[in-house]
C-alpha cells in the first residue's frame, strides 16, 4: 500500500512531466506560427531549424545548461554540479550505488523526480531558444541556428534561470525579485535575442528597399494550428509556474492560472484587432500595406498570456483583464517602432515578447494578491505587499525596484552575449544567405528539398530572378508550365489572373509582366 508522501511525490513528479511535455507542443506550435508565416519556399528551413535547435540544445542544456541553473549545491551565481548527469540522482547521497531518481530535499525538488526536473526545464530551455529564432527567418544560414543554440540554451538563459529559480540565486533569494511563469526570465529573454540577431541579419531582400512592403506568410491555416498549440502551452505553463499542484494553496494557484491566462489572451487580442481596424478605418492604407490582421491578432493573444506569465497563479482574474489590455497597447507600439526602425521581424517575435515580457514583469509587484502559500501548501493571507493593495507601503514600490532590476539584468545579459556571437559571425560572413537564394528559396538551396512540390515551389520563387524559373535549372524546360506571379497577399495565381485584372485579353508583354513581379513581390 502506497503511502501518503509516495502518492504525492507520484502525483508532482507527473505534474511535472505533463507539463514538459505540453511546452514541447508548445515549442512546435511557435515553429508552425513561423513556417506559416513566412514564404513557401522558405518553409522547410523553418521547421529543420525547430530540429536543429532540438538536437543541440539537448545536448548543451544536458552537458552544462542544467549544472549550471540547477546544480546542486547553494551559490548566488551559479550551479556547480551534475555535469552531463555526473552524481546526479541519490549516488551523491549513497556511494557506489548506481544512478537513480530519489527526490531527497538537498536537491530542493518539490518531492519530484530529478530526471523529470530535468526534463522539464530543458524544454523550457528549448522553448527560449526556438522562440528567439523564429525571427531570423528567411535569410539566416544553418550554422547560425546550431551555435545559437549552444549558446542559448548552454549559458545565457541557464544562468538568468538559476538567478531567478535556482536554490540561492541572487534575482529571487537575494534582491526578491518574482517571476513565476517567467515574463521576464523565458520571455523577455527570448525577445531580446531576436531582436539583436535580427539587427544584425538586416532586413530580408525587398522588406524595405526601395520601399516599404509586407512579405506576407503562405499559409493562414498552419498559422492557425501551431497558435492553437501555443495556446494550450500557455495555460498548462502559466498554471504550472509554481511546479507544485499538491496542498489548497497550489491547486487555487492553478486555478488562477489557468483562468487568468485566458482572460489576458482574449483581452489583448480583442484590445489589437478592434484598435487595428479602427487606425485602418482612419489611415485607408493601400490594400497590399495593411497589416497582416490574422498574424498580428495571433500575436497580440501570446502577448497577453506572456505579459499575465510573471503573475498569472497571483492576481485575481479582473488584474489578468488590465495586464491583456495594456499589453495589447504594447505590443502594437514596439511593433511599430521597429517597424518604423526598419527592423525586419518575419512573425514579430521581438514585438511581442519584449512588448509582453517588458511589462509582464512590472506587473507583478503593482497587482499581485495578498496571499502566499507556505511551506506545507496552505494559504497564509495578509503576507504580500502590492501596489494595488498597499500603496502607501515603502515595500509596495519596492517591488517595482525589483522588477526593474529583473529587466535591466535580463536584457544587458541577453543583448551582451547574443551580440558577440553574431558580431563574429558577420565578420566572418557566416551569417546571411544571398539575396538570390531567399527570394529562389532557402528550403532548395540550403537544404536541397523544398517543402512543398516542386511546380508549387517554383510558382512562389519563379520569374522574379531574370525571368529564369528554378524548375527549369534543376529538371528541365518544360513548355507547358504556366507564368506564375504572386498577389499582394502571397496567393499563388496564374498570369491570367492580371490579365483579367487589368482588362487585358491578350498576352502580358515582359516589361508589364516584370512590373507585376515587382509590385506584388510575396
Amino acid at each position: 500500500m502506497a503511502t501518503t508522501e509516495q502518492v504525492e511525490r507520484a502525483l508532482e513528479s507527473f505534474f511535472l512531466l505533463f507539463n514538459g511535455v505540453v511546452v514541447f507542443l508548445m515549442s512546435c506550435g511557435y515553429t508552425l506560427i513561423e513556417s506559416g508565416g513566412v514564404r513557401s519556399q522558405n518553409a522547410g528551413h523553418s521547421l529543420f531549424k525547430t530540429l536543429l535547435i532540438l538536437i543541440f540544445s539537448a545536448l548543451a542544456y544536458w552537458i552544462i545548461g542544467y549544472p549550471l541553473a540547477f546544480g546542486g549545491n547553494p551559490n548566488v551565481i551559479l550551479g556547480t554540479r551534475f555535469w552531463a548527469s555526473e552524481r546526479f540522482g541519490a549516488k551523491d547521497m549513497t556511494p557506489g550505488v548506481a544512478n537513480f531518481s530519489d527526490p531527497n530535499p538537498v536537491y530542493n525538488l518539490n518531492n519530484q523526480d530529478p530526471y523529470i526536473h530535468f526534463f522539464y526545464h530543458y524544454m523550457i530551455a528549448f522553448l527560449v531558444t526556438n522562440i528567439a529564432a523564429s525571427a531570423f527567418a528567411e535569410r539566416c544560414r544553418v550554422l547560425v541556428y546550431i551555435l545559437f543554440s549552444l549558446l542559448m540554451a548552454g549559458f545565457v538563459y541557464p544562468i538568468l534561470s538559476h538567478w531567478m529559480w535556482g536554490a540561492s540565486g541572487w534575482l529571487g533569494d537575494v534582491v526578491g525579485a518574482r517571476d513565476f511563469g517567467g515574463s521576464a526570465i523565458i520571455y523577455l529573454t527570448a525577445g531580446v535575442a531576436a531582436l539583436i540577431g535580427t539587427l544584425f541579419l538586416t532586413p530580408r531582400y525587398g522588406r524595405f528597399e526601395p520601399r516599404t512592403l509586407p512579405l506576407f506568410g503562405h499559409s493562414i491555416p498552419i498559422t492557425s494550428v501551431g497558435a492553437i498549440l501555443v495556446a494550450f502551452g500557455f495555460f498548462v505553463l502559466n498554471s504550472g509556474a509554481d511546479r507544485r499542484i499538491t496542498g489548497p494553496a497550489y491547486t487555487d494557484r492553478v486555478g488562477h492560472g489557468l483562468v487568468n491566462t485566458l482572460l489576458s489572451g482574449a483581452t489583448s487580442g480583442a484590445t489589437y484587432y478592434l484598435l487595428q481596424r479602427l487606425i485602418e478605418a482612419i489611415k485607408k492604407p493601400a490594400r497590399h500595406l495593411k497589416r497582416r490582421v490574422f498574424l498580428s491578432t495571433v500575436n497580440s493573444i501570446i502577448a497577453g498570456m506572456v505579459a499575465v506569465a510573471g503573475g498569472a497563479v497571483a492576481y485575481n482574474p479582473w488584474s489578468a483583464v488590465i495586464v491583456g489590455f495594456i499589453a495589447a497597447l504594447s505590443f502594437l507600439l514596439w511593433s511599430k517602432i521597429l517597424i518604423k526602425l526598419h527592423v525586419d521581424d518575419p512573425v514579430e517575435t521581438a514585438a511581442v515578447h519584449i512588448g509582453g515580457g517588458l511589462w509582464g514583469i512590472f506587473a507583478v509587484p503593482i497587482f499581485r494578491r495578498r496571499i502566499d502559500p507556505g511551506a506545507e501548501g496552505s494559504s497564509y493571507p495578509d503576507r504580500i505587499f502590492s501596489i494595488i493593495y498597499y500603496i502607501t507601503a515603502g515595500e509596495s514600490w519596492r517591488g517595482l525596484l525589483n522588477s526593474l532590476c529583473t529587466a535591466a539584468v535580463v536584457m544587458a545579459w541577453t543583448a551582451i552575449f547574443i551580440g558577440i556571437l553574431f558580431l563574429i559571425l558577420k565578420l566572418l560572413r557566416l551569417l546571411k544567405v544571398t539575396n538570390e537564394e531567399e527570394l529562389r528559396g532557402i528550403d532548395l538551396f540550403q537544404h536541397g528539398e523544398p517543402a512543398y512540390a516542386l511546380r508549387i515551389y517554383c510558382a512562389a520563387c519563379g520569374e522574379q530572378l531574370q525571368g529564369k524559373t528554378v524548375e527549369q535549372e534543376t529538371v528541365g524546360a518544360r513548355p507547358n508550365f504556366p507564368t506564375i506571379v504572386t498577389d499582394a497577399e502571397g496567393a499563388i495565381v496564374p498570369i491570367e489572373y492580371f490579365n483579367e485584372r487589368n482588362g487585358s485579353s491578350g498576352n502580358i508583354s515582359g516589361s508589364k509582366k516584370q512590373s507585376l513581379n515587382e509590385e506584388n513581390r510575396v
